[in-house]
Parts: structure tokens; sequence; C-alpha cells
């Protein structure tokens, strides 16, 4: 897994402040199955500063020091939908686990009536 802390980042997290960390699993919404391979973004609102992994074979990726404040994750792999999280909020000396299920870009009109749940979790 590959973790890149910009000098940015760890400058804002050393002024004090506790790290969190923030983890979880990316897996295909239609099928279920896990997701390699998934370029996760970690951003503080408001700050150029930003942080990346890459999911691994079981889809699991893993920010191990993120500043105490409200993040976007962003969750993007070729031949799927790009996905974003606003808001997510990371806590001092706390685990957040994120979950996220990324749909396929194939997927067409017909395919949305078959899972429309899918529709929905796409929208928000």
């Amino acid at each position: 897994m590959t973790l890149l802390l910009p000098l940015a980042l760890c400058a804002k997290a050393s002024e004090g402040k506790v790290e969190g960390v923030l983890h979880g699993y990316v897996t295909d919404a239609v099928t279920k199955k896990p997701l390699p391979g998934v370029t996760v973004l970690a951003i503080l609102p408001g700050t150029n500063a930003s942080t990346q992994a890459m999911t691994d074979a079981d889809g699991y990726f893993n920010f191990g020091q993120l500043p105490a404040a409200q993040v976007t994750v962003e969750f993007d792999k070729k031949g799927y939908q790009p996905c974003k999280r606003p808001g997510v909020t990371i806590k001092e000396r706390a685990s957040v686990k994120l979950d996220i299920e990324c749909l396929p870009k194939e997927i067409g009109e017909d395919a949305n009536a078959e899972y429309p749940i899918l529709r929905l979790l796409q929208a928000s």
C-alpha cells in the first residue's frame, strides 16, 4: 500500500494536534467483490493539503495519521464512476472506518432499473 504525506499536511498535523486513523474497504457495488488499485485521496478542506493511498488486494485502504479535522475523501479507479465523501470527521486518537461501494461505468439505464439502490448510492 502506498501512503504519501505532503509536507503541508505533516506540518499542519504537527501543530499540537493528535492524529486519527481513517481506514476501510472499497468494493464493486454490483458484484460486492473487493476492488484493488483504487486511488483514495483524503483532502483537508480550504487547503491544498492531501494524502493518498491505494487499496490492496482485499480492497483495504488505510491512512495512519490524519489531523483531527473534517476531510473530503475521493475514490477513483479506471472503469468505475468516481466517488466523493465530503465531511468525514477525523477525531483525535480515534479510528474511523469508511466502507465504499463503487459503481462500474458500464452500467447503463437498463441495469439501473435492475439496481435502483445503486442509483440512490450514487446520488448521495
